[in-house]
């Protein structure tokens, strides 16, 4: 898992200047958002990563509704107790009569079943079950939210990197086209068209900065949103200490094997099946149901020797033909747990496919960091040399050389921050998941 150390604060050496993108917002709001801090780490942002994050709510829901579930079907083996009371007019057989007298009652029950032989607790395992499932699928939301902050707070020292190269290639092409203007305009030494397509080409790069620009905004709105922060916007980032990741690239068979073992999809499905499995157990299940029964009535009208005021019995209650509700649930059973199959193999196929994506790009990763960092040393290595003939007064020309180094290191910061990603989302496939504790 990603561990962020010493890191550093976003900068490049051989550049005098920086401009950093202030955020702010154009719009007057009552709300007060909470500020990020002036120099954001990766440590401090997954720390923000809260439980109010929208997929995480509809997962927690979830939880709830499996909860309410297993008091459903523990409710039908509690103790209950109600009052209950008619007002009734009768008419008597004895005395011979044909007057209605007011033969009103009220009733204290109090039912307790003893036991339904297994059913019960068969559909209490069905509905455990289903609640575990619910819980582990919460923790697979917030291990694919953290991989989201992950991924944004990346993209967002990205974005500062592939502004540097746009703001160095804007700026060679406006030196190039304000030389020939100067040319023109003092010493007439310059074609008006070379000038024209100069100024031309200035002008498409002024215009990929202006949209990267806009993308670094975009790149912090998305962090932002992924923190559920959506009213405060971060600023500088401090670079996390990837040496972690410097891991030899893992056999795909190995890694398969934990990830079928323990990928947070596969054991959902499997709970699914599981409760699907005992739903239809007990869907086949005919138990009869033994309990008590206590009554405590009273009358309005009372006969000695011909009613009770306290009763109290043992019953079992034997059911004898269903119908075809039984059928019915047995046959809905059935299906949910083909369902639940077919999700299990469909989610195997595209993990084998994942995992086996991943490590190839795990590869092509090492290999295009190992060409990246070659290239920058390369660069800064003709860097040094033009500023040396700069020095000597020989033509050089600085700003493509900086303009170079700008791109090689642009090229580096993408292919590690790409190996990060690969890496976390193996080790998101790879490592069970703990239970979490929730939090107010």
């Amino acid at each position: 898992m990603l561990s962020t150390g010493t890191g550093r604060r976003l900068s490049v050496a051989g550049w005098a200047v920086f401009m950093t993108l202030t955020i702010q917002s154009g719009q007057a709001t009552t709300i007060v958002p909470v500020p990020f801090p002036d120099v954001l780490t990766l440590e401090q942002a997954l720390e923000m990563l809260d439980r109010n994050y929208p997929d995480a709510m509809a997962a927690q829901a979830s939880i709830s509704k499996a909860e309410a579930e297993v008091l459903s079907v523990q409710a039908r083996q509690a103790t209950k107790v109600y009052a209950e009371a008619e007002l009734r007019q009768a008419d008597r057989h004895i005395p011979s009569s044909t007057e209605f007298i007011d033969d009103s009652r009220a009733r204290l029950v109090v039912n307790t079943p003893l036991s339904d032989f297994g059913l019960t607790k068969t559909r209490r395992a069905s509905a455990s079950l289903g609640l575990d499932a619910a819980k582990l699928n919460y923790q697979r939301v917030r291990a694919e939210n953290r991989l989201r902050v992950i991924e944004a707070f990346l993209d967002v020292i990205l974005s500062d990197y592939a502004y540097i190269v746009a703001d160095e290639d804007m700026t060679l092409a406006f030196l190039r086209y304000d030389r020939q203007l100067e040319k023109m305009e003092r010493f007439d030494d310059a074609n008006p068209i070379e000038v024209a397509e100069r100024e031309v080409f200035y002008l498409d790069k002024f215009a990929i900065r202006s949209d990267i620009d806009h993308e670094r905004r975009r790149s912090r709105l998305r962090l932002a949103l992924a923190l559920n922060r959506p009213e405060a916007y971060p600023d500088q980032m401090l670079e996390p200490d990837l040496s972690v990741y410097d891991r030899p690239v893992p056999d795909y068979d190995e890694v398969l094997a934990e990830v079928l073992l323990n990928a947070p999809q596969m054991k959902i499905v499997r709970l699914n099946i599981a409760a699907s499995q005992k739903r239809l157990q007990a869907a086949k299940m005919q138990r009869p149901t033994l309990g008590l029964q206590f009554e405590a009535i009273g009358y309005s009208e009372s006969y000695a020797g011909s009613r009770d005021d306290l009763r109290a019995s043992a019953f079992l209650r034997i059911p004898i033909h269903p119908g075809v509700s039984r059928d019915a649930e047995i046959a809905e059973a059935m299906a949910e747990i083909d369902r639940h199959n077919a999700a299990l193999r469909s989610t195997e196929y595209k993990l084998r496919i994942q995992v086996l994506e991943l490590i190839q790009k795990l590869k092509s990763s090492q290999d295009e960091i190992n060409a990246a960092d070659r290239e920058l040393e390369y660069r800064e290595h003709e860097l040094d040399r033009i500023r040396l003939e700069y020095e000597l007064d020989y033509r050089a020309n600085i700003g493509e050389g900086n303009l170079n180094v700008a791109k090689a290191l642009f090229r580096v910061m993408k292919a590690n921050f790409e190996k990060v990603m690969i890496w976390e989302q193996l080790d998101t496939l790879t490592t069970p998941l703990v239970p979490e504790t929730n939090k107010s």
